[in-house]
């Protein structure tokens, strides 16, 4: 709880940045700095300090970017070093901006700069903390998949699952040996309500919605995780007949609440239901959701690709089948894939 809303503050900090630089070459004159433009000279000044001020408007625009980046790299990629070059950078900049601002009297910059460092300077060392923290008991802990997570969420469910699945997901993909499937979807449809989402978000979240039909083509999936990390990550690699092949990646977490997230790209995701029906386990998606500087923002039902229904059934100890079904409230089934999957054994994988 405590770094989620550190996180928040940053990106709080970044975007406020980044707010102002846009705003400042548009209200550099503006009669409300007066006060402000006072302090830097006399009256006949302020034309030539309002400039400066306006011009000054993309470096801070720059700035909040960059810092945003870096927010977003300690967030999501959980990289503690990236909380260290936020506090570098304050580092860097504080002490000379107080310098030069005492040097000329101008005591609101000096006023203003102490708040700033006050504020985000501790937060970014105390992230950078929790960070290293958690990239430490994790290379210590045992390695966590899908298995440790569905067990946990199903409870006394697990247990009615098929054994072959139960072992399935109960290996572990240690970072730098992931887990290899290989298939064959043997229906890939796309509604053309579907066929138009897929064509809209194909530059931000490519490979999650195939705005394409198809048939009898092979799929690679690899399951895999990465160092200082608790998501489980999966790579689809779809082949389709006469066309370039597709990559999906997307992961899956666990969050505060003790909820199955799946992240397909920019933020967006959705949460998931787990149940076991005849010894199979199913997954329904529970709304769709936009994880944005922190927050995560439920989106409308009518505005997302619909209600994900995945089945995944045994067939035997190292084949299983997938069925996935989208199925939107206005305008019905949007996607369907369909198909059956093997595991590579090891001198599968050293062969491919």
């Amino acid at each position: 709880m405590e770094r989620k809303w550190l996180v928040r503050w940053m990106y709080a900090s970044a975007a406020g940045h980044l707010l102002v630089g846009l705003a400042l070459p548009w209200i550099a004159g503006a009669s409300a700095l007066d006060w402000y433009l006072a302090w830097l000279g006399p009256a006949s000044t302020r034309p030539q300090h309002a400039w400066w001020m306006a011009l000054f408007g993309p470096t801070i625009q720059c700035v909040g970017l960059w810092m945003l980046a870096l927010v977003w790299f300690g967030d999501q990629r959980r990289e503690p070093a990236a909380w260290l070059w936020v506090a570098a950078g304050l580092l860097l900049w504080g002490p000379q901006d107080i310098m030069v601002s005492l040097r000329n009297g101008v005591w609101p910059n000096v006023w203003l700069d102490i708040a700033t460092l006050a504020l985000l300077l501790p937060a970014a060392w105390r992230l950078y903390r929790i960070g290293a923290a958690a990239r430490d008991s994790a290379g210590a802990a045992p390695l966590v998949g899908e298995g440790e997570l569905f067990r946990k969420i199903l409870g006394s469910e697990w247990s009615k699952l098929h054994p072959d699945i139960q072992q399935r997901f109960a290996k572990n993909p240690a970072p730098g040996k992931p887990l290899l499937y290989y298939g064959t979807l043997s229906e890939l449809t796309a509604s053309r309500f579907g066929k138009l989402l897929g064509f809209i978000s194909k530059p931000f979240i490519q490979g999650a919605l195939i705005p394409y039909s198809d048939s009898g083509f092979p799929v690679d999936i690899q399951v895999y995780s990465k160092p200082g990390s608790q998501n489980i990550y999966k790579q689809r690699i779809y082949m389709l007949n006469g066309r370039k092949p597709i990559k999906f990646t997307s992961y899956m977490a666990e969050s505060e609440r003790g909820e199955v997230l799946e992240y397909v790209g920019l933020g967006l995701g959705m949460k998931l239901k787990l149940h076991v029906a005849d010894g199979n386990l199913h997954f329904t998606s529970d709304g769709y959701f936009w994880d944005i500087l922190g927050w995560r923002i439920p989106l409308p039902g009518v505005l997302t690709p619909g209600e994900t229904f995945l089945r995944h059934c045994n067939e035997a100890p190292n084949r299983f089948n997938i069925r996935i079904e989208i199925r939107h409230a206005l305008f019905g089934t949007t996607f369907v894939q369909a198909g059956v999957f093997h595991e590579r054994r090891p001198a599968e994988k050293e062969a491919a």
